[in-house]
């Protein structure tokens, strides 16, 4: 009889935590939008600024003062294009490394909320009925399901899926 209240308890504790994993996940998933978009709008600024140095050196007073001083203007056109693009790489490596920390971050949720989704079903089954055991087809469908998650979530490559999910297919 203790083991009621104390498995009451664990489950619980299981949603309490699933529920915080999630809302992490959320934040999570919101902090990578913006990196995304801030990538979008590094590179929409980059464009305008290369268009507006293209138009350099042409025009009435280009045509004005002559090819000497379209050259000119046209180098240092260049130069801007230069800078231009090297800060936006810099600036695209620093966005990009912190997205990768939130990628990073969202998979370990993920796997978390997945164990205790894990344990607040072990905990839940202590409540039920004994089953009967799952036959080979019903394992392998649930199989199925549990390597399409890992799928998902990155932990296996395509091939490896494939090969896996071809062998459990065959046992249904």
């Amino acid at each position: 009889m203790s083991d009621i209240p104390n498995t009451n308890s664990t489950a619980a504790e299981a949603e309490l935590k699933i529920a915080k994993l999630e809302a992490q996940l959320l934040e999570v998933k919101a902090i990578i939008k913006d990196w995304n978009e801030a990538l979008a709008d590094l590179s929409l600024s980059a464009a305008k600024q290369r268009a507006q140095n293209q138009g350099s050196g042409r025009g009435f007073l280009g045509g004005f003062l002559g090819p000497k001083y379209r050259k000119i203007v046209r180098a240092g056109a260049a130069a801007s294009n230069a800078a231009i693009s090297k800060n936006l790489a810099e600036r695209r490596g620093h966005i990009t490394e912190k997205k990768r920390q939130a990628q990073d971050v969202e998979k370990v949720l993920k796997l978390e909320i997945r164990e205790a989704k894990a344990l607040l079903r072990e905990s839940k089954q202590q409540f039920k009925k004994p089953e009967k055991p799952l036959s080979e087809a019903a394992r392998s469908i649930e199989l199925l399901k549990k390597l399409k998650e890992a799928h998902e979530l990155g932990l296996l490559t395509d091939t490896e899926f494939e090969l896996k999910r071809q062998s459990l297919v065959s046992k249904i």
